[in-house]
């Protein structure tokens, strides 16, 4: 069902004009964006945990360097494998075909 849906999405955008280029552009733009605020959040909460579980429970802890270097690249590698997987239905995607019932 989901799929449908996305795939009548991307077919009502063709429909309007929109060219595949147009398409994957606005494919990879969500990726990264999605990746940016991803790797912002996820860092964001490991610091403040760290700090709060530093304060209240003595626990040590202490954030090093290649930590949020190596997490900004899983959430790189992540949206990397997505972004293609995403634009598949772009390529193949034939608007009278969604619109027909088909």
């Amino acid at each position: 069902m989901r799929r449908e849906r996305y795939r009548a999405e991307y077919a009502v955008l063709q429909a309007m004009g929109a060219t595949p280029r147009l398409l994957t552009t606005m494919i990879l733009v969500q990726a990264a964006i999605c990746a940016l605020l991803g790797t912002g959040i996820g860092l964001g909460v490991c610091a403040i945990v760290g700090r709060v579980a530093a304060a209240e429970a003595d626990y040590p802890f202490r954030m090093m360097w290649f930590a949020a270097l190596i997490g900004g690249g899983m959430v790189v590698l992540v949206s990397i494998v997505a972004a293609p997987i995403s634009m598949r239905p772009v390529f193949k995607l034939q608007p009278a075909s969604v619109f027909a019932g088909r």
